[in-house]
């Protein structure tokens, strides 16, 4: 389909600068490649699209008339019997060199503007073959036109009488491998999928049933992708973000065609911005001019081009700073962009998280805010590496399994999420809506950075206090974000003062929450060690008052389900909003659903949730809280089950989601530009079901689960 839509494109780039426009709505993606999409409507969506190139090629036929292009004045002397009346006419070489115009009996010479007129050659972009010959180009008036050998004419390709030539261009996009055309269109009584005619009838151009272009001036030809070099070298595995590129005669680039089949001149996506004006009379080019930019939750993969002023980095010593333009389902803005390292163990890999942070000035001291979809707006977003996980659904996945039980919960007091109770007995500003989520939320993507691709992953929004719905002047509002290894949850107040290290010598946490820690703050922390130490009846009798009984279920039944062993130490946020009852709230999950911490293996379906080198006082904390809300689990897990939500099918249904979102091939450019990434040999979604099934299987006997009949 993707094939499809680049030759579509093609053929309207062709007569773009020419058309005032076409009243006539051209398909969205979402119209041919949508899950949902049936096959009547991909047929009613195909006939739209071809109807609007149709009238497109009567437009520009109608709006351009003739123009023709002769080496000498000498050749169109011997082929003006041939040329209608006003026609246009340039000679290349010469004397006489130059554009005119042609009302069936004499040249009279035509004004051009300044900027042409400064130049010796008429195209800014050339196709050459091997000897050097030019056959194709795109000249200054946006046209493309190809060179007949035989009479050295230059052949617009929008003129009827030349459409053969068009032919020859697009069978090299090979539009005879689409196979879906031939399921599609097989009933058809015809041979033509659509036809093209002159004013008598006569066909000019015909699209058959096989995907074929055909003309009557010419055989058929079969030019495949292995016979053109620069089709073939285009469109195989590559790492560059640009296909085609298009500059003047000193080089400068005017604009470029991406893998993404969105054609940018003087950095506006042109097609996108019309499809704009069509649909909200407005172009996306006009989001630039914000300083808050908003987009709807993408529907496809989100594409990052970040162009550096120099290295990446390559740890957390130094920051690169560039520009960055983001394309969101064919909107898109453009900054000035920080890079920084992101991540406590991950750093150590060859492919590095990013944070991404967004500026409006050169100068990086205006902060620009970006939201996407139902978060709040952040001027930071993490480009997440997911190298230990190559089936790209682990992290973003496991955070929409929670959500998917955040919003399973009864409301009792006005609020599901653990965020929310900020606004229970609020008024006014206070109880407006933040868009606070209390989790990571993000979307399949890929970078490419200096043109060159960088990798697929994850556009974040990371661990910022406004997502827990915090105030940082608070000294009793509390966010605990964890180093890289796991930590003994009865000794918070001892690691704090005492400046106690991880294995990298980092601390062992950091407070994200409060901004300043106060003698209130840590007398949270020794109350809570306190608690968390306590033998298994006091624990249990005060449970409810440092725990939130909800959260802690459903974070204990969401780690046993998927294995989150490396979240029972780490790899969570430790939130409060009144400095006395704790909420555990799930980061970085890209080591569950049965993979290893590394990446390189799975672990047993049926393996006790726990890991070698978590203290023995957290492994007791959580048996502790185990035994005292037991009963409650069960009743909780049954609930998930029988609400399918616990349900090999809505993992399924969750990584379909993220996986469907990345192309294959950019996934194999993946594997190809880091070959050493540890889970491509195991990592899929089709190991994450099957390893679930036989989790949820397991767990159905250690929560004495019985399906309802």
């Amino acid at each position: 389909i993707r094939l499809i839509k680049f030759n579509f494109l093609s053929l309207a780039f062709a007569g773009f600068f020419v058309l005032e426009g076409n009243p006539m709505t051209v398909p969205s993606d979402y119209d041919f490649i949508g899950n949902t999409i049936t096959e009547s409507q991909f047929k009613n969506a195909l006939t739209v699209l071809l109807n609007h190139i149709r009238q497109m090629s009567l437009d520009l036929v109608e709006a351009q008339g003739g123009n023709y292009s002769y080496a000498t004045m000498a050749l169109f002397d011997v082929d003006k019997i041939n040329v209608p009346a006003n026609s246009t006419i340039r000679i290349a070489q010469g004397d006489d060199a130059g554009l005119y115009v042609w009302d069936g009996s004499n040249l009279t010479p035509a004004k051009e503007s300044n900027f042409f007129e400064s130049s010796n050659s008429e195209n800014i972009y050339e196709w050459k073959d091997n000897a050097g010959n030019v056959v194709l180009a795109l000249n200054k008036k946006g046209q493309l036109v190809s060179y007949d050998e035989n009479t050295k004419r230059s052949i617009l390709l929008t003129n009827q009488e030349d459409i053969r030539e068009l032919q020859k261009f697009v069978d090299e996009l090979n539009l005879n491998n689409i196979s879906v055309l031939l399921k599609l269109f097989a009933t058809s009584d015809s041979s033509d999928i659509q036809r093209w005619e002159d004013n008598n009838g006569l066909a000019l151009l015909r699209l058959t049933k096989k995907g074929k272009l055909k003309s009557p001036q010419i055989d058929d030809i079969e030019l495949t992708l292995s016979d053109i070099k620069f089709v073939s070298d285009v469109l195989a595995q590559q790492q560059s973000s640009k296909l085609l590129k298009f500059s003047d005669l000193v080089g400068t680039e005017l604009g470029y065609v991406d893998r993404f089949g969105r054609w940018i001149l003087g950095g506006v996506d042109v097609l996108g911005d019309i499809q704009d004006l069509k649909t909200n009379g407005t172009a996306s080019s006009n989001v630039s001019r914000l300083k808050q930019y908003v987009f709807q939750p993408p529907k496809s993969l989100v594409q990052i081009y970040v162009t550096s002023n120099g290295a990446l980095p390559a740890d957390k010593s130094y920051k690169a700073q560039g520009k960055v333009e983001v394309h969101i389902d064919g909107q898109s803005f453009s900054s000035y962009v920080s890079l920084e390292v992101q991540g406590s163990s991950s750093v150590g890999y060859p492919k590095k998280n990013y944070t991404l942070g967004f500026f409006s000035d050169a100068g990086y001291s205006q902060a620009v805010k970006v939201q996407v979809g139902d978060v709040p707006a952040h001027d930071e977003w993490i480009f997440k590496a997911n190298y230990v996980d190559s089936s790209n659904c682990r992290n973003i996945g496991g955070n929409n399994l929670w959500e998917a039980m955040v919003q399973s919960r009864t409301s009792l007091n006005g609020y599901k999420r653990e965020v929310d109770q900020f606004y229970v007995s609020k008024t006014g500003n206070d109880a407006i809506v933040t868009n606070a989520t209390g989790h990571v939320v993000g979307y399949p993507c890929v970078m490419y950075v200096n043109d060159e691709f960088y990798g697929v992953g994850s556009f974040n929004i990371g661990k910022k206090y406004f997502n827990y719905n915090l105030d940082r002047a608070k000294p009793t509002q509390i966010q605990i974000d964890w180093g890289g290894s796991q930590c003994d949850l009865t000794k918070m107040y001892d690691n704090y003062t005492s400046g106690a290290v991880d294995y990298k010598g980092d601390p062992v946490f950091e407070f994200k929450s409060p901004k300043k820690v106060t003698n209130a703050t840590l007398a949270c922390l020794s109350a809570w060690d306190a608690f968390a130490a306590s033998s298994q009846s006091s624990f249990t009798q005060n449970a409810n008052t440092f725990l939130n009984k909800q959260n802690a279920i459903d974070y204990y039944l969401f780690s046993d389900f998927t294995l989150n062993y490396d979240g029972l130490g780490k790899n969570f946020q430790f939130v409060s909003w009144n400095g006395v009852q704790f909420n555990f709230m799930p980061y970085d999950l890209d080591s569950i659903f049965g993979s290893n911490y590394s990446g390189t293996g799975t672990m047993p379906a049926n393996g006790v949730l726990d890991i070698g080198d978590l203290p023995q006082n957290s492994r007791l904390f959580w048996s502790k809280l185990k035994t005292a809300y037991l009963v409650d689990m069960k009743a909780r897990y049954k609930q998930l089950r029988d609400a399918k939500i616990f349900h090999e099918d809505n993992v399924y249904k969750i990584c379909m989601d993220l996986a469907s979102k990345y192309p294959r091939d950019l996934i194999l450019t993946e594997f190809e530009k880091w070959p050493d990434l540890p889970s491509k040999t195991y990592s899929n979604v089709n190991q994450i079901i099957s390893w679930s099934k036989q989790r949820l299987a397991y767990l159905d006997t250690q929560y004495e689960y019985i399906a309802i009949a």
